[in-house]
């Protein structure tokens, strides 16, 4: 299951690791403005998602089918999948009720579609769930 580490950052450890160098390693990086007035009551607010597995699934709550949780309501059970694909981060909507949307454009259910470096995604949520994917150095190259 993923842990949270140091700075309210969330690690996706379910899965297969991304060991091979040619996966990288990607932060999902929060960058919503954090508003909750949309929202029925108050949330803690989502932090930053450490994608380490080749696989990852995002929704509401962790448990066994979901490895990186954002703890708003707005977010599916079942929201999304990230695939590291040979360097590349895939994101896919798993038929969510809000939808996911990479830089501005709402995802076709089950379609793979490519995140770059610098993107921006959103899990149903902009003022919350919303994040820009970064690249992050192994701590051997820094």
């Amino acid at each position: 299951m993923g842990a949270v580490s140091g700075a309210g950052v969330v690690r996706a450890s379910l899965g297969v690791l991304a060991a091979n160098e040619d996966c990288g390693r990607f932060t999902l990086r929060n960058c919503g403005d954090g508003s909750q007035s949309h929202l029925d009551a108050p949330v803690p607010a989502p932090g930053d998602l450490e994608i380490v597995a080749v696989k990852s699934v995002i929704g509401r709550v962790q448990s066994e089918a979901v490895n990186l949780a954002i703890g708003v309501p707005t977010v599916s059970g079942a929201h999304a999948m990230i695939d590291l694909v040979n360097g590349k981060v895939m994101v896919t909507d798993l038929t969510s009720t809000n939808g996911t949307f990479i830089d501005g454009e709402e995802l076709l259910p089950g379609v793979p579609t490519q995140l770059m470096v610098g993107g921006e995604v959103i899990f149903g949520d902009e003022f919350l769930a919303r994040y820009e994917l970064v690249e992050t150095l192994d701590e051997e190259s820094e």
